[in-house]
């Protein structure tokens, strides 16, 4: 990767931007216990990163419920809802000052990929001010596919403006890493407890925080 060439950066959500994981996690804890299944966090580490219709059908799957397709994310969705509106979300180390390296950078245009549901993104960044930041926003119901397939990022270098390989992506989970490199992007990885275990081979540079992504672009 040649940072010379990047004009776009494409953060990801949960997890790079927001520490929304262990709700996340808990979301798909509470309907599982009702079925006599605990979802250690463990557990979730291998689920973490994917779409929600995903998990739902793995989590169906992997645990050989009699349930149909969707019941699962039905049961999170609401709770999900209400905890993004009743309680703080936390930021990630160094997010604010990332966002607003590149949003104060002319050089650089600067979207949101992320796999939640539309809605869910909005309450989340207007709960922490930040949907003035981003020109474009890319939610997980606005593409056919969502992550680990292509479709977000290609989707969003594309309402940037921009070719895949000018752009740049910031993701926690090998899914989104995964989605971002077979769009053409390139693509840093900054795992969190949720993801650490996970494999970011593939990853131009895997960091610590979201400063060294600063720094990066300061030398």
């Amino acid at each position: 990767m040649n940072k010379e060439n990047i004009k776009g950066i494409l953060f990801d959500l949960d997890g790079v931007l927001f520490d929304s994981e262990y709700y996340q996690w808990q979301g798909w804890v509470e309907p599982l216990r009702k079925y006599g299944i605990e979802l250690t966090k463990e557990m979730y580490f291998n689920y973490a990163g994917k779409n929600g219709k995903q998990i739902d059908q793995e989590l169906i799957r992997d645990f050989k419920l009699n349930l149909n397709e969707g019941e699962l994310l039905a049961q999170k969705t609401p709770l999900i809802e209400k905890w993004f509106n009743e309680k703080s979300l936390p930021l990630m180390p160094f997010a604010k000052e990332a966002v607003e390296f590149f949003v104060n950078n002319p050089k650089f245009k600067l979207g949101l990929c992320s796999g939640g549901d539309k809605e869910e993104i909005m309450v989340k960044l207007e709960k922490n001010d930040f949907v003035k930041y981003f020109s474009v926003i890319v939610g997980g119901d606005d593409v056919s596919n969502s992550k680990p397939a292509p479709d977000i990022y290609i989707a969003g270098a594309e309402k940037l403006g921009l070719l895949p390989e000018e752009c740049l992506a910031i993701e926690d989970t090998q899914y989104g890493l995964q989605a971002a490199k077979s769009a053409g992007l390139s693509c840093f990885a900054v795992p969190n407890e949720y993801s650490i275990k996970q494999d970011f081979t593939n990853a131009d540079q895997v960091l610590k925080s979201l400063k060294q992504v600063i720094e990066y672009f300061n030398e």
